[in-house]
């Protein structure tokens, strides 16, 4: 009967918690859209608004030093480039698929993030970085035979007269994280011969 008596109270609290669990804020996932992985609750920690406190001084800081050790002046964050990712990263919240924006006169990197709604600024700052390895920086290209879809992202990073970023981050319908950062030339800081890009 005493075993009885602490059971009861156990499921009672059991049910509250799982009845508190299902709402707006949460949604069933997978860890990864190719994985066979189970599948499990998640939580957005962002209340599915996507934007966090520090999130700008995170892209511009990752950015940034990432520049200094190639010698350029550092980005600064513009609201208007924000704005523009930010409309772009909503609109993709349905189906979190990789597809640039169109008729912007600004150049763009974007970033999936498949593992749940975690994926943050420092995630797709590392992510491009680590296309370092397949950038020429003597020419400002991709290293032969490399395509720009493969190291654009950090040519991007690393060119001398984009010093203006305005980056966005929206959390998917489906559990994933979309994050797109554009980036605009300062006419003031154009170098000598500017690199192309194949």
């Amino acid at each position: 009967m005493a075993a009885a008596a602490m059971i009861l109270p156990l499921l009672l609290l059991l049910c509250w918690f799982l009845l508190l669990s299902v709402g707006d804020a949460m949604c069933w996932f997978n860890d990864d859209a190719s994985a066979s992985a189970p599948a499990g609750w998640l939580v957005s920690w962002t209340n599915g608004m996507g934007w966090y406190k520090g999130m700008p001084r995170e892209f511009v800081d990752g950015h940034n030093q990432l520049r200094a050790r190639y010698g350029l002046q550092p980005m600064r964050w513009d609201n208007k480039l924000a704005r523009q990712a930010r409309r772009w990263s909503d609109a993709m919240r349905g189906d979190c698929q990789i597809r640039p924006s169109t008729g912007n006169s600004f150049a763009e990197s974007l970033y999936i993030g498949r593992n749940g709604w975690n994926a943050r600024a420092s995630d797709a700052v590392r992510c491009w970085g680590d296309e370092e390895h397949l950038y020429d920086r003597d020419t400002g290209k991709c290293t032969a035979g490399v395509d720009f879809h493969e190291c654009g992202h950090f040519a991007f990073m690393v060119r001398p007269n984009f010093t203006r970023i305005g980056c966005a981050r929206a959390e998917c319908f489906n559990g994933g994280v979309f994050i797109t950062c554009n980036y605009f030339k300062d006419e003031q800081h154009q170098p000598a011969t500017p690199p192309t890009y194949s």
